[in-house]
């Protein structure tokens, strides 16, 4: 695995400090810089505990805005009887062999999409339509006056009297069907309206330039069987019906109303084409998430949410198509493994898999396909990728800023027959890149160097050796799962159980060695220097006339370089 290095990096010559040059290969050092790769990236805690162990305070706990997702959660509530969960409008397509132009024989199914390809194919870039009708317009599912109780789900009647249900600041906070009490921050005023429109938009745009579909021929018709999406659903426009919708492919109808706890915004389908793909979903922002703070989170929230509309979700899977439009016969694989000691679910998908291979470098048969979460309660197990495998990927069950979309995700996309993926779009996803099948197909705790911490004695460098950090170890009220306890302690483990309650370093609030602007100040007494081209390395350098103290080693941020196959490190 190599340093991550950036273009246009200055690296300082060797006569205002010390430089060290070697080579990266397996050798023994008697070490003036120790080289440690270790992991850590933040994760989201979802269960209550006694306390959390981090010994080491000389920085603060980093803390991330994060998008709890409920997908799971709202698919278990259309499941009601007497629900119905979405309907069927068969459109018209120009082309109804559309597909077929992609079969070919052998391994040239599987090729990456490039730009170039996703420009020549017979489909059009996704065209997604935008209505804002509903906006703050239900008259007891809206916040329009502070004081105002509204419903969340479907609360029973009988709560109304005395105080409302629903408390988003409990803990933990009450999810669910309840009544909320609205508050100044859930009113969807003039300007949170502009926010929601352009960050919109922007997901919309961001989509167009991902996916192509077959283009629907004349309007996208839809049946108006019922309200569309979740908490009361939102009643399609007479129009939309009758003469249909122009130059679209996906109709997205939007609300403000509230949710509870750390969730942004949900979304789900609530129409499909003949084929099962979704031509009209419901998205739902909270207002009081439409700040200046939660911009750069809400623009991965809504890319999140809108994969669940056209695709990601296990409701969809039943629906893909192979490249002769017949219906996929196997879209996941659910077995006990025996390794991690529970049952597991996997996408088995000729793309998702081919792409797995190559970023994990897991090219041995053991490795069969890429789980799906089965952690973090009703709302994220079961319509996300598994935390402990991709980490920060988008499809994951928390997203932060930090978040990332990876080719699996849009290999999953591509592998439901209805979507042509420009990879091109994809970000670099760092996590468990090159670590080989082992740690695909392993419990946490057998993770060499890099991705594993075990005690709070000592800090420590995050995986990607961007920021320094601290190895949060949790006691729990209660013991964890038999095949979580890395510890002799039942009740110990790492603060995410999304992340199947793993180990690894976080980085400290100030412990970037890259930004800059939010870090401490470089320690002088170890040489350090922090920037776009330094990384956290743990290290026994001093300098001259200094003294370390009775810690021989620890962490600092250096600059460094690789030239010729060299790492040149300051």
């Amino acid at each position: 695995m190599g340093l991550k290095v950036l273009e246009r990096c200055r690296v300082p010559s060797a006569k205002n400090g010390i430089l060290i040059r070697f080579r990266p290969i397996a050798v023994a050092f008697q070490v003036v810089l120790l080289l440690v790769w270790i992991e850590g990236t933040n994760a989201i805690s979802k269960g209550s505990w006694v306390h959390l162990e981090v010994d080491n305070k000389k920085h603060g706990e980093k803390h991330v805005l994060s998008h709890s997702c409920i997908h799971d959660e709202i698919l278990q509530q259309r499941r009601r009887p007497g629900r119905k969960e979405y309907s069927v409008s068969p459109q018209v397509y120009s082309t109804p062999g559309l597909l077929n132009l992609n079969h070919r024989r052998g391994r040239a199914l599987l090729e990456f999409s490039s730009s170039l390809d996703f420009e020549r194919d017979a489909r059009q870039p996704i065209r997604i339509f935008l209505n804002y009708d509903a906006v703050g317009h239900s008259q007891d599912r809206d916040c329009r006056d502070v004081g105002d109780i509204v419903k969340l789900g479907e609360p029973p009647a009988t709560s109304i009297p005395g105080s409302p249900a629903c408390n988003p600041h409990g803990d933990p906070p009450i999810f669910g069907d309840c009544w909320y009490n609205c508050t100044s921050e859930d009113i969807a005023v003039a300007d949170k309206k502009l926010r929601l429109r352009k960050a919109l938009e922007q997901t919309a745009e961001w989509f167009k330039r991902t996916l192509s579909v077959e283009p629907v021929k004349g309007n996208l018709r839809l049946s108006g069987y019922s309200a569309c999406g979740q908490d009361g659903g939102v009643q399609l426009p007479h129009e939309y019906i009758e003469d249909g919708v122009a130059d679209a492919d996906l109709v997205l109808l939007v609300t403000t109303r509230p949710t509870t706890g750390n969730t942004l915004a949900w979304a789900v389908a609530c129409e499909r084409d003949q084929w099962g793909r979704a031509i009209a979903g419901h998205v739902n922002v909270a207002p009081r998430h439409l700040t200046a703070e939660a911009e750069t989170l809400l623009s991965a929230t809504l890319i999140h949410e809108v994969m669940h509309v056209l695709g990601f979700d296990p409701h969809a899977f039943a629906h893909f198509r192979d490249e002769s439009k017949r219906r996929r016969s196997q879209v996941t694989v659910q077995l006990m493994d025996e390794k991690l000691g529970r049952m597991v679910t996997r996408v088995v998908l000729p793309r998702v898999v081919m792409h797995s291979r190559h970023h994990y470098g897991a090219f041995s048969e053991n490795f069969t396909g890429l789980e799906l979460e089965d952690g973090g309660g009703r709302g994220t197990s079961g319509s996300h990728w598994e935390k402990r495998l991709l980490m920060n990927e988008i499809m994951t069950g928390s997203v932060d800023t930090r978040s990332v979309v990876s080719k699996m995700t849009l290999a999953l996309l591509e592998d439901s027959g209805w979507y042509k993926a420009n990879y091109s779009m994809a970000d670099h996803l760092d996590w468990g890149r090159n670590q080989g099948t082992e740690f695909v197909t392993s419990p946490c705790n057998h993770w060499k160097g890099a991705y594993h911490c075990n005690t709070t004695q000592l800090s420590g460098c995050t995986y990607n050796r961007e920021a320094e950090g601290y190895c949060p170890i949790v006691s729990y009220n209660g013991d964890l799962p038999q095949w979580a306890r890395y510890f002799p302690q039942a009740n110990k483990g790492g603060q995410s159980s999304l992340a199947d309650y793993c180990t690894y370093f976080v980085a400290y609030s100030d412990g970037s060695c890259t930004d800059v602007n939010s870090a401490r100040a470089p320690d002088k007494m170890l040489g350090e220097v922090r920037g776009s081209c330094s990384r956290c390395m743990s290290s026994s350098l001093v300098r001259s006339g200094f003294v370390r103290g009775s810690m021989t080693q620890g962490n600092g941020c250096y600059q460094h370089r690789c030239i010729n196959s060299s790492l040149e490190v300051r």
